[in-house]
């Protein structure tokens, strides 16, 4: 499907949701394609279910696995990230951790 997605769309951007491993992705898509994602943003509402520790964590993890793959990638979220007004901050703080990452 990705790659079908990639050829026969010729898409200059391909998003993935985060139960993609854009590592592998990266093998059936052109290099002409950049590949955005995918961190589960819909889980940052939570410091339960997604500490700022965990966000910093599988950041990394996914900006060392996209440089070893050596494929344009842009850093980003699987979705836009959701609005929850009880927890704006939450949500801010770690989509701030994910952007500080890797600098």
């Amino acid at each position: 499907m990705v790659e079908q997605f990639a050829t026969r769309l010729d898409p200059a951007i391909l998003s993935l949701g985060s139960s993609r491993k854009l590592r592998e992705d990266a093998a059936l898509v052109p290099r002409s394609v950049v590949l955005f994602g995918n961190l589960p943003t819909k889980m940052f509402y939570s410091d339960a279910a997604m500490p700022a520790a965990h966000v910093e964590a599988m950041t990394l993890v996914l900006l060392e696995k996209m440089r070893a793959v050596a494929h344009p990638h842009i850093l980003g979220s699987e979705c836009d990230v959701l609005h929850v007004p009880d927890a704006a901050m939450t949500i801010r703080k770690k989509v701030e951790v994910m952007l500080s990452c890797g600098r």
